[in-house]
């Protein structure tokens, strides 16, 4: 199979690489389209290392299945999983795999999905229903993310949750809590991506002109928010976060990336916060196909544009120079057919 790899910092190559595959247990897809996100950025400017073909999200068309795989067949419209379990650490290694403590991820742990073929164990494959279309499907593991968030927050009806950032993870996840009759309040700087929030039926969006502060008092009757969010792709800091929490109120820290971010912990410790980290949906992939088939988040708004394979070294030279100038670095679908 052939698929785009780092060579060096900000610089990327066609690579050949010859998979084994073992029909006993793993499956071949021709993946059709994948998914570039701030995740590859960090890989190709260097601040995340890889050694492995890029693209963490991707979908695809089955070519070869594994044996005595009766629910799976040739042709099949399938997700990608773009975590698995790495089968050696402590709870792997006692059944608990859905507490892997050490979740491998596509694209840097093993080869993503900017590549022709993926070779695939078989249970990492996801039957995609005709009404889930090829982009809705690019954000499943969005929708997982956002499900972990919300089951780790034990968030109930008519709570106000404070969204911190509103790239295209954090829209999802206001959507969905909406879905289960939160009340999300989504804050960012950026005043496109609060017309995005707002055009998906998010009603209360707080911009870089609005006192957060006595803003979310104001909605919360002064009790402040019951749980707060924050994504690291914010540029707001994690002090506003903690700030914008009510007293021992739970906080989420996530994002659909890994990079490091300085934070003051003196709030939180005021308020005595519970902090916690959710960094994938690991587990959730047939909830959020079946969320998406029930029409439970409108992806139509989302931001994100289209690319083919052949363009993918301009697309990645292009938001990697968008982020090293600190501005909003929307995904891009990429078009392997």
């Amino acid at each position: 199979m052939k698929g785009w790899k780092v060579t060096e910092p900000h610089r990327i190559a066609e690579t050949e690489r010859n998979e084994p595959f073992d029909n006993t247990v793993s499956s071949k897809v021709k993946v059709t389209k994948a998914l570039i996100t701030l995740s590859d950025v960090l890989r190709y400017n260097g601040t995340n290392k890889s050694n492995f073909i890029l693209g963490t999200y991707g979908i695809g068309v089955v070519s070869e299945t594994g044996e005595n795989m009766f629910s799976l067949q040739k042709d099949m419209r399938v997700y990608l999983s773009p975590v698995l379990d790495c089968k050696e650490c402590y709870n792997c290694r006692n059944g608990d795999k859905n507490h892997c403590s050490d979740l491998q991820i596509a694209g840097e742990n093993f080869d993503g999905f900017l590549s022709d073929f993926a070779v695939m164990p078989t249970p990492a494959l996801y039957f995609l229903p005709e009404s889930v279309s090829d982009e809705d499907a690019l954000y499943v593991d969005y929708v997982s993310q956002a499900i972990s968030i919300i089951d780790k927050l034990e968030v109930q009806k008519g709570e106000h949750v404070a969204v911190i950032g509103g790239d295209n993870l954090s829209i999802i996840l206001a959507q969905l809590l909406i879905y289960y009759q939160a009340v999300p309040i989504l804050i960012d700087t950026d005043p496109g991506s609060i017309e995005i929030a707002k055009s998906t039926g998010i009603y209360y969006t707080l911009g870089a002109d609005e006192n957060w502060i006595r803003e979310v008092s104001s909605l919360t009757g002064g009790r402040m928010a019951k749980h707060v969010v924050y994504n690291l792709n914010s540029s707001i800091s994690a002090r506003t976060a903690f700030n914008l929490a009510g007293f021992n109120s739970p906080v989420a820290i996530t994002g659909n990336f890994m990079k490091n971010s300085p934070i003051s912990f003196v709030p939180a410790m005021k308020k005595q916060l519970h902090i916690f980290c959710v960094n994938s949906g690991y587990g959730n992939i047939e909830a959020s196909i079946n969320l998406i088939a029930n029409n439970a988040v409108n992806f139509s708004k989302l931001k994100h544009s289209h690319a083919k394979y052949e363009d993918v070294p301009n697309v990645l030279a292009e938001m990697a120079a968008q982020y090293e100038k600190s501005e909003r670095v929307s995904d891009t679908v990429i078009d392997l057919l």
